[in-house]
């Protein structure tokens, strides 16, 4: 007499232990994929480039937008500053002081508003390289090269599922 085992043939079905969905965020014309369908991907891997130069144009253009905000404010702090020193003599009128106060504090604004639309511009121009969330094997191409993504929603580039290790569901009877 021997013990042995108890064995049972079962049909089950395969579930990753996580999915993740690989999305545009930005509008923007797809330029290339750059993984292969089917293939382990490492998380943070680049998948797609989503066409940059329109996004590098916008952050150009905010960048200009600061340093015009961070030269109004130089020439309010310097008028301002004279203002004071001037209004401390009493040779001009208290409004005049608070006016120069005012237009120094509202170029102040002007710049911290500018510096958010740099940052701003900055992330968008990073997610014209979309990464991998998730190690896994990267699915099929939802989008082909040369369409035009992120418009209306975040588009679906890609799944990529992570089977290691992996869930299985059995139904018995």
């Amino acid at each position: 007499a021997q013990a042995v085992p108890l064995t049972r043939d079962l049909v089950g079905r395969l579930y990753p232990t996580r999915s993740a969905d690989v999305r545009a965020r930005v509008a923007r014309v797809l330029l290339t994929r750059v993984y292969t369908e089917g293939t382990d991907v490492t998380q943070g891997q680049l998948m797609f480039q989503i066409d940059p130069a329109p996004l590098r144009a916008a952050l150009n253009a905010k960048l200009a937008d600061l340093a015009a905000a961070q030269a109004t404010l130089t020439n309010n702090r310097i008028a301002a500053e004279r203002a004071r020193s001037v209004g401390a003599k009493g040779l001009i009128s208290k409004a005049d002081v608070d006016n120069a106060n005012a237009a120094e504090r509202t170029a102040a604004a002007t710049v911290k508003q500018a510096q958010a639309n740099v940052e701003s511009a900055k992330i968008n121009l990073g997610y014209a390289d979309v990464t991998a969330p998730i190690a896994g094997r990267a699915g099929q191409q939802q989008v082909t090269e040369g369409a035009l993504v992120g418009q209306s929603d975040a588009t679906l580039l890609t799944t990529i599922e992570q089977i290691d290790p992996i869930y299985v569901y059995f139904n018995p009877s």
